[in-house]
């Protein structure tokens, strides 16, 4: 089998980019609890796939994302061994 070649892809970034960090420099709305984000605020900016915007969410929410996120990958886990 030959060497894979390449940074492995992650089905968590994809193409798209990886999620980031960021203090929100205004007032911006979580995608998922339309919550505000006062300017000042730290959230999370997920890249949306097909346009050069990302979405929003507070950090309440991304934390959610997460555990769904770890949630599928256990399932994939299982289905792969």
């Amino acid at each position: 089998m030959a060497k894979a070649k390449g940074k492995c892809p992650s089905l968590i970034a994809g193409n798209h980019g990886k999620p980031k960090f960021e203090e929100a420099i205004r007032k911006r709305t979580c995608k998922r609890c339309k919550k505000t984000i006062p300017g000042g605020i730290d959230c999370v900016a997920i890249p949306t796939p097909g346009t050069m915007g990302s979405r929003i969410y507070c950090n309440q929410c991304f934390g959610k994302i997460i555990e769904q996120t770890q949630k599928d990958l256990n399932e994939l886990k299982k289905m792969v061994n």
